[in-house]
């Protein structure tokens, strides 16, 4: 019997998709926030998605009809959705719409934190169903995307610090009134 087969372009559609999305949500990010950390680090967020998008095209127009075997129909996708879950957001307007509509610069940086670790998880199983000589490609991507979360949680810790001196600088000069 033979096994129905998933082509592996169709991953990288999804992956292309999710860069796109990520895209369009660090850019909003960055044209609504006047804060200069939280700027370079959605400056960089974005540069690495652009990057992402060109690699994983690259790699697409590579595979000459590669494709990943199944047990049954639709293995594959099923396998890539519960990696991923329910996507964050519907489109790349849904993305930008969400990252201008955050008032909160915290909210801002967790809602990227959530976007980068469903995007590990994605790029972590598609490492499993892509070929082997594209594995080293979608470890590096996997390494950024690493990357992307620690500068996230950094940003996270300076602006929570920062919010607390603030907080206690207020709160300090009561006291001394007492």
């Amino acid at each position: 019997m033979d096994r129905p087969l998933f082509q592996a372009a169709e991953i990288l559609d999804m992956a292309i998709e999710i860069e796109r999305e990520g895209l369009a949500y660090y850019t909003s990010c960055r044209a609504a926030r006047a804060d200069e950390r939280v700027a370079e680090v959605f400056d960089y967020a974005a540069q690495q998605e652009r990057d992402h998008i060109r690699t994983f095209t690259k790699m697409k127009a590579d595979l000459d009809q590669y494709t990943v075997p199944e047990s049954y129909p639709g293995e594959t996708l099923s396998y890539i959705r519960s990696l991923v879950g329910k996507r964050i957001f519907e489109d790349v307007d849904a993305a930008s719409c969400a990252a201008e509509a955050i008032e909160d610069v915290s909210e801002a940086v967790d809602q990227a934190l959530e976007l980068e670790r469903r995007t590990v998880n994605l790029y972590a199983g598609l490492r499993e169903l892509v070929r082997q000589s594209e594995r080293d490609t979608v470890d590096e991507i996997l390494a950024e995307e690493h990357r992307h979360i620690r500068r996230l949680l950094q940003l996270r810790h300076q602006l929570g610090a920062s919010q607390s001196s603030e907080a206690a600088e207020q709160g300090g000069g009561d006291s001394d009134a007492d």
